[in-house]
This record gives C-alpha cells, sequence and structure tokens, in this order.
C-alpha cells in the first residue's frame, strides 16, 4: 500500500510539470505575425482568453491538490511505520501472532482510540491507540492517493496536452506532454486499477474511527474559514458535512424496489461516494499546506523573497480547487441520494 502513493504523486509532478510549458506556449503563439511587440496579444498570446486561463489554472490547482494528497499519504506512513513495528513487538510479547489474532487484539484499542477521540483527550494515547488512529486514516489516504491522483490526474493532463493544439500530441512538443500524458494512462493502471482503489475506500471510508477523525476536520476546515476565508475552506467544510450526511443516509436507505442501496454488489452507489471523497481530501491537504507554507516559508529562503505573492496565489488556487470539489461532491451526493426513488405515476393517488 505505500508504493501507491508513489505511483500517485508521479502523475502530481507531471501535472506541475505541464504548466511552464504551456504558459510559454500561449505566450508566444502568434509572436513571428504581423502583431507589434509591446502589445497585449503579442506579449500574451492566447493567454488574453479566458478559456486558456481557466483551464490553465484548472491544471495547476488540481497539481497542487494532488501533490499535496500524496505526500500527506506519505507523511502518514512515515509516522504510521515506527508505531506499527512497536505493535508487532506489544503483540508479540503477548504471544499474539497472525493476522486473525492481530485483527481480534486491535478491536478493544479501537474502542479504546474512540473514547479518545470523544472525549477530547490531550493526553498522549497509547501506541496502540496512535497506532489505530494512523492506520485508519492511512487505509483511506493510501486509495485515495491512487485513485484520484492517477485517474482525474490523467483526465487533466489530456487538458494540458489539448491546450498545446495539434502541437501537443507530437514528439516535438515542449515538456513531452503527449508522452506524460501517455504515462499518466499507465499509472492509473499499475499497482491496481481505479476499481481496486475504489473497492478499498468504499470499505475503509466507512470504519467508525476514520468518521471520527473526519468529523473533526471538519471543524477544523470551519476554523480556518473563520481566519482565511479565501482558501475556500468553507464551502469545503459544507461540502465534507454533505458528504457525511450522504453517507449515513446511503447506509440506511433503499431504492424504490426495496434493496438496500450502501452495499458491497451495488457499486453504482459506494464507488461515485468514494469518488466524491476523494475531492474532499485533497482539497483539505491542499489547504493544510498552504497554511504550513505560511507558517515555515519565512524561515526558508528559497521562497521567503517573493512569499506574499506566492501565498495569494496558492491561496486563490485553494479557492479554486475548493469549489471545484463542492461543486463534484454536490453533483454526486444528489444524483445517489434522489436518483433511486422512484418517480411518481400520473395515476397515483395524490
Amino acid at each position: 500500500r505505500r508504493t501507491r502513493v508513489t505511483v500517485g504523486i508521479m502523475t502530481s509532478a507531471k501535472l506541475l510539470s505541464a504548466v511552464e510549458p504551456v504558459i510559454r506556449y500561449h505566450r508566444n503563439r502568434f509572436r513571428g505575425g504581423a502583431i507589434a511587440p509591446g502589445s497585449p496579444r503579442y506579449e500574451l498570446g492566447l493567454q488574453l482568453k479566458q478559456d486558456a486561463v481557466h483551464r490553465l489554472v484548472d491544471i495547476w490547482a488540481t497539481g497542487e491538490a494532488s501533490a499535496a494528497l500524496g505526500f500527506a499519504a506519505a507523511r502518514t506512513f512515515d509516522q504510521l511505520d515506527p508505531l506499527e513495528i512497536q505493535r508487532n513487538e506489544i503483540f508479540a510479547a503477548r504471544g499474539i501472532t497472525g493476522g486473525t489474532a492481530m485483527f481480534k487484539a486491535m478491536r478493544p484499542v479501537q474502542k479504546e482510540a474512540l473514547d479518545h477521540l470523544r472525549t477530547g483527550s490531550t493526553s498522549q494515547p497509547s501506541p496502540l491507540v496512535q497506532f489505530a488512529l494512523l492506520d485508519s486514516v492511512a487505509n483511506v489516504l493510501c486509495p485515495a492517493t491512487k485513485l484520484w491522483n492517477t485517474g482525474h490526474g490523467a483526465s487533466m493532463m489530456r487538458e494540458a496536452v489539448s491546450l498545446m493544439g495539434g502541437y501537443g500530441v507530437t514528439e516535438d512538443c515542449p515538456g513531452f506532454l503527449g508522452q506524460k500524458w501517455m504515462d499518466c494512462q499507465l499509472e492509473a493502471t499499475y499497482e491496481g486499477p481505479e476499481v481496486v482503489q475504489r473497492r478499498q475506500l468504499s470499505v475503509t471510508m466507512t470504519d467508525e474511527l476514520f468518521l471520527a477523525q473526519y468529523r473533526q476536520w471538519i471543524r477544523e476546515m470551519r476554523l480556518i474559514a473563520n481566519d482565511r476565508p479565501g482558501t475556500g475552506a468553507c464551502a469545503l467544510a459544507t461540502a465534507m458535512e454533505l458528504w457525511l450526511w450522504s453517507l449515513q443516509h446511503l447506509l440506511k436507505a433503499t431504492d424504490a424496489d426495496g434493496a438496500k442501496l450502501y452495499q458491497t454488489a451495488r457499486q453504482g452507489v459506494t464507488f461515485p461516494l468514494a469518488d466524491a471523497l476523494c475531492w474532499l481530501l485533497s482539497a483539505r491537504c491542499q489547504i493544510l499546506d498552504l497554511l504550513q507554507l505560511e507558517t515555515e516559508g519565512p524561515s526558508n529562503p528559497t521562497v521567503a523573497e517573493g512569499l506574499p505573492g506566492l501565498l495569494a496565489f496558492l491561496t486563490d488556487l485553494c479557492h479554486v480547487q475548493s469549489a471545484r470539489s463542492a461543486g463534484e461532491v454536490g453533483r454526486v451526493c444528489a444524483e445517489l441520494v434522489f436518483g433511486y426513488n422512484r418517480h411518481p405515476a400520473w395515476d397515483t393517488e395524490g
């Protein structure tokens, strides 16, 4: 599960590497023609047009969000590794070995972890509780990174290719965007294609320990929105609440024929909901990375000089991605909540 995260970050790198070639291509598009140097058309080229700029912003925001999600997953596993070693040592001392025995032994630990979250305890939890908390998050972040970064990333890489015109599919395309697009298709397939990641997410995202932490993330976004409304954290928090409500509704709801909606065989329900969660996770990680940059950037000579402008630009990208994520989640949840209801017939009483 650790190697899947790396594949997701590879696609993010390709998306971000496409930004500069697209900008250069657009700005040079009309040079050499009967266009006066110094004119807006000469200096900006295709970037005079909204469509080109908006599509490029979508590509850039997706690259930033997917990179944030991928590195968040990687850091989670970095924290999880020593805890996993400690867990194995503790269980070995108790004579607990083998997957099934460990699984059973973790059940009371998970209840303890839930109590720790519900009481809001500030004390340091035991290594086993720390492991349970992190493992429940890792089990979601890992397939989410592989699914969203490579799946949606490949679609956005196609946008980057199309922004280069016919040049984009040639071997001479600056930045080798055509070849990178083909690589993205492969990255979406190996280490488990999208269906495998959606299948895992449909199980792990319903884990009560993950959902308890997810509720804390909603409150976290509300607090961020109060201090930094420009990030789009408010819209994101509302979309997170909508997703959670929809999940809880679908876990209990039935279709027009009385069949349960959220179940293993009902992948028309579980898979879109997994996709929607990925949008939320990536946008959240992007906002958290922005706040980290704001805190630590002044001490880093690489970014300190132009930090205010950089923060303003990245804040705008967060806002764009949060709005897009909220829209995607709203669409998916509306389709699932209302799409399985029977339409009333005209001859029905009332």
